[in-house]
């Protein structure tokens, strides 16, 4: 009798626990922690920073994320400078060949792996 039971409570607790681990497995796209803010530098330079979970690396270190602004801004050095929760808050900067005007709303897309690309307006902020 013992037998029985012992091979009926593990067939049970593998019916719940595999719904559970299939939801897990299926959710491993990094996501998008917040609003986007992008701070002026000069006439020509901004930074951008967002909240994501923690992105992998690429085989040279880099970080795997890809930004595009709709006006054609350049964008580099993207990287991890702290933390927002559990969120990591990453910093890139942005230059323009034209002025970066204050208040103006800038269209920013954000491909993390694993999940979708996010579109976001952004506002340029003055600098502190």
């Amino acid at each position: 009798m013992l037998r029985k039971t012992t091979h009926t409570a593990s067939l049970l607790a593998a019916a719940v626990l595999a719904p559970a681990a299939a939801h897990a497995a299926a959710d491993h796209g990094a996501r998008l922690g917040g609003q986007p803010t992008m701070v002026q530098v000069d006439a020509h330079h901004a930074t951008l920073e967002f909240a994501a979970d923690r992105l992998p690396r690429t085989a040279s270190g880099a970080v795997d994320a890809k930004i595009q602004f709709a006006g054609g801004q350049r964008v580099s050095g993207l990287k991890p400078v702290g933390r927002h929760g559990y969120d990591v808050r990453y910093t890139a900067a942005v230059s323009s060949r034209s002025d970066l005007r204050v208040g103006t709303k800038y269209t920013v897309r954000i491909k993390l792996p694993g999940s979708p690309s996010v579109t976001r307006l952004v506002k340029l902020r003055p600098a502190a």
